[in-house]
């Protein structure tokens, strides 16, 4: 047992130091490599005098901070989402919630007047919300995952559809909005940070506190309130912070699929199934592989830049496929 206390540690111990290389990596790659020694110069001696600083500091660090809070908010959302349906294919996008956030924010945007990005946050909370209710009450209670996905897949290209109707009705708002819908971490801002920061920490406080019930959970609904468990106080809650969490994803970057589908398997595969363990661990990976892929996604056509979400599609999407395939033989 304290062994495998020990092994876990370790491996939280490499998560952290393999994030913090990727975030040195992050600093120095992008459409021109940047020097290590002026990386380091620019963090520990910032001299606004030199425009090689001003990269660093005042355009790589902030969107690394955007691409560590959003790969947090989505590894968080689609552990909660797969622990709330006990279906290891969940994921905000893949489920419609992304979609649905997505929906709410351009209509908002393009409908209500004085709109600001202020109001982002909580059109993207409705949204999701929305989605995930309708997702919910179209699969029924006790649907087995397979009829979720599949009605997860048709809420969210239900949203999809309604949103290029929208866009098209706007053609400046559909050039304005195009790569954002697509997801991308080229329009993070300090006060979308400051407004989601909230919210990412209200999520993180209700899963920490749900860690008990969602672990009783995985026994089964039934066993589960029969050893005293309120389920569906226990949904009610895991729903808020899922939608808590994809929401703040969705403000800071756009519908970015697939991490927060990765991040929670592979967290299962190093850490097991307890959540006292996946908890902490699903927001780091989560946060490792958006970082990793923006990082892809600035160096694979340089000096051209590729949009983060199409950079975490091609590689999440295979790996969907192959867990699909796994789980049907």
């Amino acid at each position: 047992m304290r062994d495998r206390l020990h092994h876990r540690l370790l491996r939280l111990i490499l998560i952290l130091m393999v994030m913090g290389a990727a975030g040195i990596l992050h600093l120095r790659l992008g459409a021109t490599s940047i020097d290590w020694s002026d990386v380091r110069d620019a963090v520990f001696r910032y001299s606004a005098d030199m425009p090689v600083h001003n990269i660093v500091i005042e355009m790589r660090l902030p969107r690394f901070l955007a691409a560590v809070m959003v790969g947090a908010a989505l590894g968080l959302s689609g552990l909660l989402m797969q622990g709330l349906t006990n279906n290891p294919l969940a994921d905000p996008g893949v489920m419609g919630v992304n979609a649905g956030a997505s929906f709410f924010v351009v209509v908002g945007l393009a409908a209500l007047p004085g709109a600001t990005l202020a109001m982002i946050p909580w059109l993207a909370g409705a949204g999701a919300l929305t989605a995930a209710g309708c997702v919910m009450l179209n699969a029924g209670p006790g649907s087995g995952p397979s009829r979720l996905v599949l009605t997860g897949v048709m809420v969210g290209a239900l949203f999809s559809a309604m949103t290029t109707a929208v866009l098209l009705l706007d053609q400046q708002g559909l050039e304005t909005l195009r790569r954002w819908l697509v997801g991308s971490l080229a329009f993070d801002s300090a006060q979308m940070r400051r407004l989601t920061l909230p919210l990412l920490a209200l999520a993180g406080l209700i899963a920490v506190a749900n860690i008990p019930a969602l672990n009783l959970f995985r026994l089964g609904e039934r066993s589960a309130a029969l050893m005293g468990l309120d389920v569906a106080r226990l949904r009610l809650t895991t729903l808020c912070a899922v939608v808590l969490a994809a929401a703040s994803a969705v403000s800071i970057a756009g519908p970015i699929g697939f991490v927060g589908f990765v991040a929670p398997n592979l967290a299962r595969l190093f850490f097991g199934t307890d959540f006292r363990w996946l908890v902490p661990a699903t927001p780091l990976l989560g946060a490792l592989l958006l970082v990793l892929g923006d990082i892809v996604s600035r160096v694979a056509v340089r000096p051209l830049e590729l949009n983060t979400g199409i950079v975490t599609a091609l590689i999440g999407g295979p790996v969907f496929i192959l867990l699909v395939l796994r789980r049907v033989r």
